[in-house]
């Protein structure tokens, strides 16, 4: 076991037994947000055919200034043309349909007049065609995109658009989040003198979704359990790719993360984390499962989610773990120094780049810094106080890849 380890060994130690899940098929409509199980190549060009890029007249040669062209026909939206251009003639297209064989140039309809059964060259195009090549956006056999990438809108477009009905992703991540604080009682329920409601389960449920898992339980053990939580954390270990625990991490008399895990024998992996807030955060292995101990103070739970979980669920659907890391000038001041530092922050653009402001509420017992929080400011050890203009580096909390 690791003991105070730095962030970035505590993540290693994770990160290295976690594999990605196996694959699923989802029907393309419900894949929004789900991560590619493989490569999806292109079966086909896109366009298949050449197309007409605006509406106008289809030539079979460049149109200059004061050129006649006999109509030939008006081809309607989806009409496959059944002849090929000749000499001096011309058909009506609209944009994004089919262009007889023999064509050269389209040019915009403002650009002619119509005489009759003639259509008039008024304005050259200026050496664009206007024609969509066959193949333009994608060539046959073409990667459309790789094993490991989130389906963005972007991509169920792309998908749809060569009759993709179905891709296979790898499967949700399933989470059980377990708060083994004996004050805390379920959020909806009446707390009485001296027990907490759950905030913390709500929280991590909550940033599961945002990042891709599916909470199957949120379990409070308050202080009624007759067994004890060994039970409920081992029948949770059967059933999650993750467990998540909360509280008890600390080493006083009632804190009982520890004493659980041993007692189902788990393999300890790391115990403790050099950064702050949450500093009182461990992991352990169990039967292939990984169960990450979070501190039970809000910010600090929050925080542990972010930097330990929030990679393990990534790489378990096949993306990169890391979190995206942004440079930015801070816009406030921030006196304390000392251990590493993970501070609340709001990021905001302007034409220089990212401005982010230190949110007030930093103890690691707080809920007001991460209601509005929309990154993570990274303070080295020993960093010295923030100053307006100091330049920081940020991890966004809104996933972007």
């Amino acid at each position: 076991m690791l003991k105070q380890p730095s962030l970035e060994e505590a993540q290693e130690a994770l990160l290295h037994r976690i594999e990605p899940l196996a694959r699923e098929t989802v029907p393309l409509p419900e894949a929004m947000g789900r991560v590619l199980a493989a490569d999806i190549l292109a079966p086909h060009d896109l366009p298949s055919h050449p197309l007409a890029a605006l509406d106008g007249f289809a030539l079979p040669e460049k149109g200059v200034k004061g050129a006649r062209f006999m109509i030939k026909k008006y081809l309607e939206p989806g009409e496959i043309p059944s002849f090929t251009l000749g000499p001096a003639e011309a058909a009506g297209v609209v944009t994004g349909g089919h262009i007889p064989p023999g064509t050269k140039e389209v040019v915009r309809q403002e650009a002619v007049r119509v005489e009759g059964e003639f259509v008039v060259i008024r304005e050259e195009t200026g050496g664009k065609n206007n024609i969509r090549a066959a193949g333009e956006d994608f060539r046959a056999g073409a990667e459309i995109a790789r094993h490991g990438t989130r389906i963005t809108p972007g991509l169920i477009a792309a998908l749809a658009a060569f009759g993709i009905a179905a891709v296979d992703v790898h499967r949700r991540p399933r989470v059980l989040i377990l708060n083994l604080g004996k004050e805390v009682v379920p959020h909806a329920g009446e707390a009485s003198p001296g027990q907490v409601r759950d905030s913390n389960g709500p929280l991590l449920a909550a940033l599961v979704k945002r990042d891709g898992g599916e909470t199957v339980a949120v379990a409070t053990t308050g202080a009624t359990g007759l067994a004890g939580p060994e039970p409920l954390l081992e029948n949770m270990l059967r059933q999650a790719d993750l467990v998540i625990t909360v509280g008890g991490t600390a080493s006083g008399n009632n804190d009982r993360a520890l004493r659980v895990l041993r007692a189902l024998e788990a393999r300890l992996i790391f115990w403790g984390v050099q950064i702050k807030p949450g500093s009182h955060s461990g992991a352990a292995e169990k039967d292939n499962r990984v169960v990450i101990s979070l501190s039970g103070n809000p910010s600090a739970c929050a925080v542990g989610y972010e930097l330990l979980a929030a990679p393990v669920l990534r790489k378990l659907q096949g993306l990169n773990p890391h979190p995206i890391r942004l440079p930015a000038v801070c816009a406030n001041s921030f006196k304390k120094t000392g251990q590493r530092r993970f501070l609340w922050g709001y990021i905001t653009g302007n034409h220089d780049g990212l401005v982010v402001t230190v949110l007030p509420g930093q103890k690691s017992s707080m809920l007001q810094s991460f209601v509005k929080g929309n990154a993570l400011i990274d303070l080295p050890a020993w960093h010295p106080p923030l100053e307006p203009g100091a330049r920081v580096s940020v991890i966004p909390l809104n996933p972007l890849f």
